[in-house]
């Protein structure tokens, strides 16, 4: 054979098969089997081994980064990170933005799901044509694009050539072939995007050859080894073998694979392999695997991570090499102590030594519904060998290969009970059992060793002497069909074992109280405590404590409490005044199944709210700071107070002045400090003077930037004044802006009664923030305010607008939220009062109404109940031609119907307009008075028109109002 598959003994453990032919004694057409043969004993021996890198698996957590990523080739359903290989940013200040990330170095079949930041992201069902598909919900939607690129291309995306910043950074030349990933799109936002969110992808791989699929070789379909288009996705993991012996080609390149001749892999054989991976268990596939094939590892390690996804074994044998799948196989021959060559040895093994035997295997597998996190799948126990061997064994296996978490469980058994057959034996048959292969199951039948089912593993051709026939000497391994069923173990009978373990399934005299709790800073908080027995369980290792508000049982907070401790607080979270359950659940090792306790329930102690000592803390802390400042610039005065002694006693002016320049072509820069201090004699008596000025300024042409900073004092006759400005001003052609503060104390004219104090600010944005990354500042924009997160003591307000929903359910009280803070029963709002009425005039004419009353509404609510009242007036004007228009509409609260006094209105509506179109429209609420069981509201309307020549007028109004009742 030009190529030896490389497989692991179930012994040596060692890599490869020899062929050879000799005569005599020596091995004729020796063959050795793998993985299949005993898995546990050769985990074992990694174990002890300490091997640093296992077998490749089907998920990546890591994001990778640099030009030194090994390659590989992703088969199967994959879970992956990527390689971050490419970012771009592009358009006015940067706000958008390209990200690549490489998912495989081989083509795949498309894009399952994208998890952002942890969550799996909803995307549009139509795509961008250059960008993909958009994130469609959550706080990314329309911030976000995802574009699969298969591998396929055959010329550089235009989007990205467009795009590239620098031009030379993406070019016509970038194709990137053979090479799948994902193109990320960004867009800037302040609030929701702005930094890099994690990135989780779930993708088909690679486009498979499937013999089974090509007419050409006896299959049946269009599938053709050297046409990768008429490929197809496939999880069958001996498909993806064959095509890693095969070998993976871009462009002619073979890069990853064995490079094995199709003549090497006898199709009928693996035929009847992946049949059996295909066949259906509990509604999936028995085998499927995910995998990503790395191109600098082993073909071992490639080959046994696909191994032990179906429990295969390889033979390699003078027709080639063949997996032979983990299945109930059927005996080829029986034959009996009569057919063994008397005069050759027989050696038989009918135990392994305790330290290759287990009798527990756990682990982990890849979960998708769980983020593709490692997750444990259910434990194989075998409670019988448990008692024969008196205490556990245990062995861990992870399937990182393998996202079924039955398929999992059905491997982790098969390992288990292959391990627990543990005759061995080697004989020798006559001449006729020479047909004989490995892999073959036998039946011998003997009188002295048993009626044993046994698997070939290795045969070879023997001769006693030179003349004398050739026999066929077999290595050979217990087996059993048995092995291959379902996740349940068979039974095993032995003779009176010791009983069974009693293990702890919950935590005993479980209890729960509610505390508080002070903290660092002496304010109380609530907490409960939960308590229980102590745990005599050696299994047990730690408890999980699971408690949530009864009213939400989502919010679920995990609270995990290591052994021998039986006492723990739960205090994040916990709100005062509040029912929680609380529930256990047990943590092992080895793991085995445990569940949730039911749930207890307790009822947290009510705490005042921390509103008040938390204000209370800042004024000590900010009268403090004041404190020190003050006793700090007391010093500075009597610094000052000794230089003043010192200097020369006369009025006039002393100036100080420090500067430095450049100037080259048409650009300029100048930075200078300004001292002065001055004694004037004027009419009402002395005026000192000092002032610092630091000043700096830089132009290039017609831009220009520039600063001031000025300490200035003066006292005498008229005011006195402190004045500290700070300004900046940037300056393009005859645009500029600016920005500054100016604070200042004093006492007008110098009246000690006529003090003030003020800080002023000129800026066109103005924000609070303490510079973390996670903070959310307070913003002063365009003359509006921004606020987010704030917590109010007392909100005293004359007039609250508000835009979008006002949602009282959500109000919070004491760090709770009250979700029935509105009565259904009482809560309404009124039809809205509409009143509507126009009038025109046209062609020089003349109208007008003075107050005119036009409606009345009485409104009846709870008199203890509080309530908001709203009214919306609008009126509009319109005028064309010369003359004038004027509307004027206000509504009464509790007024009369016979005139209009100062004082009773409640809303008014006001326009005027010649020649143009005028609508004022104006919106007031207000508190209800408590004790009022009605509440009255009259209309009045007052207009007037004028015409002149062929011009018209009109003017029309419209009120809505009504009232909203809190519990």
């Amino acid at each position: 054979m030009p190529f030896i598959a490389p497989i692991i003994g179930a012994i040596a453990g060692a890599i490869g098969a020899i062929g050879s032919f000799t005569i005599g004694g020596l091995a004729v057409g020796q063959m050795l089997l793998g993985i299949g043969l005993n898995v546990a004993s050769m985990l074992i021996q990694k174990a002890l081994a300490k091997k640093p890198k296992g077998p490749p698996g089907g998920v990546q957590f890591e994001r990778q980064y640099g030009a030194d990523v090994p390659r590989h080739v992703a088969c199967g359903l994959v879970g992956i990170a990527g390689h971050d290989c490419y970012i771009n940013t592009y358009g006015s200040s940067n706000k958008y933005l390209q990200q690549i990330y490489t998912l495989s170095d081989y083509p795949c079949d498309g894009l399952s799901r994208v998890a952002i930041n942890g969550k799996w992201a909803t995307l549009s069902s139509v795509p961008d044509p250059e960008k993909g598909f958009a994130v469609a919900t959550g706080e990314f939607a329309h911030l976000i694009w995802i574009k699969f690129i298969d591998g396929r291309q055959t010329a550089a995306d235009d989007y990205l050539v467009d795009n590239a910043n620098p031009a030379s950074r993406w070019t016509e030349d970038n194709i990137g072939i053979g090479e799948a990933g994902v193109l990320v799109s960004m867009t800037f936002d302040q609030e929701k995007n702005n930094q890099f969110p994690d990135f989780f992808f779930e993708f088909r791989g690679a486009p498979l050859y499937d013999w089974r699929k090509d007419s050409s070789v006896g299959g049946s379909g269009s599938h053709r080894w050297g046409d990768p288009s008429t490929h197809e996705f496939s999880e069958n993991p001996i498909v993806i073998e064959y095509n890693y012996r095969r070998g993976f080609s871009i462009n002619g390149d073979l890069f990853c694979g064995m490079d094995m001749p199709a003549g090497d892999l006898p199709l009928d054989k693996w035929t009847a392999a992946a049949n059996l991976c295909d066949e259906n268990v509990s509604g999936e596939p028995r085998y499927r695997c995910s995998i990503l094939l790395d191109c600098m590892s082993t073909h071992g390690s490639n080959i046994e991570s696909i191994a032990l996804s179906c429990g295969a074994m390889t033979v390699d044998g003078v027709e080639g090499s063949w997996p032979i799948v983990g299945s109930d196989q059927p005996t080829v021959v029986t034959f009996t102590d009569d057919d063994l060559i008397t005069t050759a040895s027989v050696r038989y093994r009918a135990k392994r030594s305790q330290s290759e035997l287990v009798n527990s295997v756990s682990g982990n597998f890849p979960d998708p519904g769980n983020l593709w996190s490692m997750v444990g799948y259910e434990p194989q126990i075998s409670a019988a060998h448990v008692a024969l061997d008196r205490r556990t064994r245990d062995l861990s296996i992870d399937f990182p290969q393998v996202r079924s978490g039955r398929q999992a469980a059905q491997l982790a058994s098969i390992y288990l009970y292959e391990n627990r057959y543990e005759a061995t034996a080697t004989v020798t048959l006559r001449p006729r059992f020479q047909v004989l292969e490995p892999g073959d199951w036998v039946r011998w039948n003997s009188k002295r060793y048993g009626d044993k089912t046994y698997i070939v593993t290795e045969t070879q051709l023997m001769s006693l002497d030179s003349d004398g026939p050739r026999n066929i000497q077999l290595s050979l391994q217990e087996r059993d069909g048995a092995i291959y069923d379902a996740v349940s173990p068979p039974p095993v009978i032995v003779p009176t074992p010791p009983g069974m373990p009693v293990y702890l399934n919950e935590v005993q005299d479980f209890a729960l109280a509610a505390v508080s709790i002070s903290g660092a800073d002496g304010r109380l908080a609530p907490a409960i405590r939960a308590s229980w027995s102590g745990i005599t369980d050696e299994t047990v290792t730690a408890v999980e404590v699971h408690y949530y508000p009864t009213a939400q049982p989502s919010a679920v907070i995990v609270k995990t409490v290591q052994v021998p401790t039986t006492v723990t607080l739960l205090a994040e979270g916990v709100i005062s005044g509040t029912e929680y359950t609380v529930r256990t659940k047990l943590l092992t090792d080895p793991a085995r199944v445990t569940a949730l306790s039911a749930g207890k329930t307790v009822e947290t102690d009510t705490i005042a709210s921390d509103v008040d000592v938390y204000l209370e803390n800042v004024k000590g802390d900010l009268r403090e700071t004041l404190m020190r400042h003050q006793r700090e610039m007391d010093e500075l005065r009597d610094r000052l107070e000794i230089l003043a002694a010192g200097t020369a006693d006369a009025t006039g002016a002393s100036a100080e002045r420090h500067s430095v320049a450049r100037r080259f072509q048409n650009a300029t820069a100048i930075a200078m400090r300004e001292m002065t201090a001055s004694i004037e004699a004027t009419e009402q008596g002395l005026v000192a003077q000092a002032a610092i000025v630091d000043a700096v300024a830089a132009s290039v042409g017609d831009i220009s930037a520039d600063g001031l900073r000025k300490i200035e004092v003066v006292t005498g006759s008229g005011d006195v004044v402190a004045r500290l400005v700070d300004m900046v001003r940037a300056t393009i052609d005859d645009d500029w802006v600016e920005a500054g503060t100016v604070v200042e104390v004093g006492f007008e004219g110098g009246d000690p009664l006529k003090p003030f104090s003020r800080q002023l600010f000129l800026a066109n944005q103005f924000i609070f923030t303490d510079g973390s990354d996670t903070a959310r500042p307070i913003v002063f924009e365009d003359g509006v305010a921004y606020l987010d997160q704030v917590r109010l003591k007392q909100l005293i307000a004359d007039e609250i607008e508000v835009i979008g929903k006002f949602d009282a359910a959500l109000i919070l009280q004491n760090g709770s939220v009250i979700e029935d803070l509105i009565d259904v029963d009482t809560f309404s709002r009124f039809e809205p009062i509409q009143y509507t009425f126009s009038r025109s005039v046209s062609g020089g004419q003349n109208a007008g109404e003075a107050w005119t009353h036009r409606g009345t509404v009485i409104v009846d609510k709870p008199s203890d109940k509080p309530c908001i009242e709203f009214v919306s007036l609008e009126t509009l004007t319109s005028m064309s031609g010369t003359g004038n228009a004027t509307g004027r509409m206000l509504v009464k609260r509790n007024g009369n119907d016979t005139d209009v006094n100062a004082g009773e209105e409640f809303a008014r509506a006001f326009t005027t307009g010649p020649n143009q179109t005028a609508t004022v429209s104006e919106t007031r609420m207000r508190g209800g008075t408590l004790g009022e069981s009605t509440i009255r509201y009259d209309i009045w309307t007052d207009y007037s028109l004028a015409a002149g020549g062929s011009s018209s007028g009109s003017v029309s109004f419209k009120c809505d109002s009504g009232v909203w009742v809190f519990r």
